[in-house]
């Protein structure tokens, strides 16, 4: 952890490359999009709520009853945002909206040495843009994802109710997006207890923000188990536990490192299962639970931790009892949303090279390596994507 009087600094290198990163995105979005959108099974369900509600007021599933499987979030934007350009406007605000959030938390949080890689690593991250070719949610849950930890990271910093207000907004709404915004909602909640925020003289904000940010979540719940039976399915097991640990392991190292498909089962899963142990246990910012002050740097990074280990523990235990898919390509989908806390966590762990020169020397080599890969895999999938066949969907 860098000395607190290094922090905080938002020096023009790191403003220059803020700017940069969010041409390189917005570049890297158009060219992706170019071909339309392409979608999954899923697609059509959002697509047929969106319409439904546009025609009757009502969202329906193309089978012709309620729609119940994901939030309603998204069908209602879609309903709203129903051609080829317009969704294509909100897809690139929102990437555009979660790189300038969790820049300016690295700004904050990060030593002014580290703090411009951050928004170069986010505009390159494979996790985050590769999504935004397909008519899912989780683009908009991205942006909403970033406005709520940036808020909240701000009110620990200030104590200004105003940030309180604005990340219960976007908490509210977070899980009405992606049902498993409940997961962060849950991991900001262990955050702030672990850091006794019980204990401030805010604690009844803190009992009415988790209240309507549960809210939306319960509304929800309530609605779709009125809507029709649940189905009810048996639980993968132990093995299958073990498995998508090992899912989460892989894509997570496959961030920093040039890791092929192939790799994945030719390793036992104990291997990757190990990796991501190890990696959460190393990028637990350093202080003791109980005793770091809420308006620390610390803190702010502990929170960061939490959002990223609820984000990781809530689906695979949602996946081990089948109420989401499996595989590495969906931990990947499922793992972008704490993109920015796990780049921002890293970067914060990352060794100092101090006054010594081959260390300053190593470092530059090391990050200039890791953004390069990142560049080759970004661009290798955006190649890849834009040609994709569009999906039957928003109109140009």
């Amino acid at each position: 952890m860098s000395r607190p009087s290094e922090l905080g600094a938002a020096p023009a290198r790191a403003k220059f490359a803020g700017a940069v990163a969010a041409v390189v995105v917005l570049g890297l979005y158009w060219v992706l999009s170019q071909g339309g959108f392409g979608g999954t099974g899923d697609s059509f369900s959002y697509l047929s709520a969106a319409r439904s509600l546009r025609t009757s007021g009502q969202m329906l599933g193309p089978d012709g009853l309620p729609y119940r499987l994901w939030g309603p979030l998204y069908p209602a934007l879609l309903s709203v945002f129903s051609s080829f350009a317009s969704l294509r406007c909100l897809y690139a605000l929102a990437l555009l909206g979660h790189l300038l959030l969790w820049s300016r938390a690295g700004n904050h949080l990060l030593p002014a040495p580290r703090a411009w890689v951050l928004p170069l690593a986010l505009s390159l991250s494979t996790a985050i843009l590769v999504p935004a070719k397909f008519i899912w949610s989780e683009t908009v849950f991205f942006f909403l994802v970033a406005a709520y930890s940036g808020a909240l990271l701000a009110w620990l910093r200030t104590n200004n109710g105003r940030w309180l207000g604005w990340a219960t907004l976007a908490g509210f709404l977070l899980p009405l997006q992606r049902t498993s915004g409940a997961f962060l909602l849950l991991g900001a909640g262990a955050g702030l207890l672990a850091n006794a925020a019980w204990r401030t003289r805010n604690r009844w904000q803190l009992v009415a923000h988790g209240f309507v940010c549960a809210s939306g979540a319960m509304l929800w719940n309530i609605h779709t188990a009125l809507a029709g039976p649940r189905v009810v399915r048996v639980p993968g097991g132990w093995s299958m536990l073990a498995e998508l640990q090992a899912q989460y392991g892989f894509v997570v190292l496959r961030w920093f490192s040039p890791l092929a498909a192939g790799w994945y089962g030719a390793l036992p899963f104990a291997f990757w299962a190990l990796g991501m142990v190890g990696l959460l246990a190393w990028l637990w910012p350093a202080g003791r639970p109980w005793r770091v002050g809420l308006a620390t740097p610390t803190a702010a990074l502990q929170l960061c931790w939490w959002l990223t280990v609820a984000n990781v523990l809530g689906h695979v235990v949602a996946v081990t009892y089948r109420l989401g898919t499996g595989g590495v390509h969906d931990a990947e989908r499922y793992m972008a949303p704490v993109t920015g806390p796990v780049l921002l966590l890293v970067l914060a762990r990352w060794p100092t090279a101090g006054a010594v020169r081959w260390r300053q020397v190593l470092n530059g080599c090391v990050l200039a390596a890791w953004l390069g890969y990142s560049a080759l895999r970004v661009g290798h999938n955006v190649a890849e994507l834009r040609h994709r066949p569009p999906i039957v969907g928003p109109q140009h």
